[in-house]
């Protein structure tokens, strides 16, 4: 089990950087869409930034180590793939449009990973789901988180996207369009609190009570993104 998981996590971590890449190349910056050498740049910055994504997953105590890969804990895993994807779409997020400094991009997907890192808090908090998955091995909570991860990250991620124009600008809409994150963690507590195991239900079904609601959180990202239309910069 230990070498699939590695496999798998290699996988979802290569395609991870293979959508960062792509973003740049699409989306960023003009000198960066002209320059492969600038896209490979800041592509292996996201390495460096999903590395840490990953160890800081040990810190929520979901360890690719000692959880996924040591234990064969396939909800630990999923959970693991669903916060890289996060981080790469938070990263990707805060790369995009047109700025005079690589410090912008620094600037504004770090405001976009903190979003993420503290709603993630917020889950923990009002839920435990980690221990959901490492305690529990509850495949549904893993897939509940990943989606919980992927859709907030989607809201964050277009909150900082977008041509530069000062730090006080990209906080303030940040605030205006990334409001919704929020929303989404208000909506995932009492679903995490009702859909984890539990002595009535110690085996959750992971299609019902993983599949779907990790679904709504997603589509919820989706609505906020096409109300808020294409962001400032879009490449046309």
């Amino acid at each position: 089990m230990s070498g699939k998981a590695l496999l798998v996590f290699t996988v979802c971590f290569c395609g991870s950087l293979l959508f960062v890449a792509l973003a740049l190349h699409n989306w960023g910056a003009a000198e960066i869409r002209k320059d492969y050498g600038e896209v490979i740049f800041l592509t292996v910055g996201g390495i460096v930034w999903l590395a840490l994504a990953t160890k800081l997953c040990a810190w929520f105590g979901v360890s690719l180590r000692d959880d996924a890969i040591e234990r064969g804990n396939d909800a630990a895993l999923v959970a693991l793939c669903g916060a890289v994807l996060s981080a790469a779409v938070v990263y990707a997020g805060g790369s995009v449009g047109e700025g005079p400094s690589y410090l912008n991009n620094v600037f504004s997907f770090g405001l976009a990973g903190t979003g993420l890192i503290v709603l993630w808090i917020f889950l923990e908090l009002g839920s435990g789901v980690s221990r959901s998955i490492v305690e529990e091995r509850d495949l549904a909570s893993g897939i509940r988180l990943a989606g919980y991860l992927l859709s907030i990250s989607l809201v964050l991620g277009r909150a900082v996207a977008g041509d530069w124009h000062s730090e006080s600008g990209t906080v303030w809409d940040f605030i205006k369009e990334g409001w919704f994150a929020a929303v989404i963690c208000v909506v995932a507590v009492p679903m995490e609190r009702y859909s984890r195991p539990n002595r009535q239900h110690p085996f959750r079904a992971w299609a019902p009570h993983g599949l779907i609601p990790a679904s709504v959180y997603v589509a919820l990202a989706w609505v906020w993104l096409w109300h808020l239309g294409l962001w400032e910069g879009y490449p046309r």
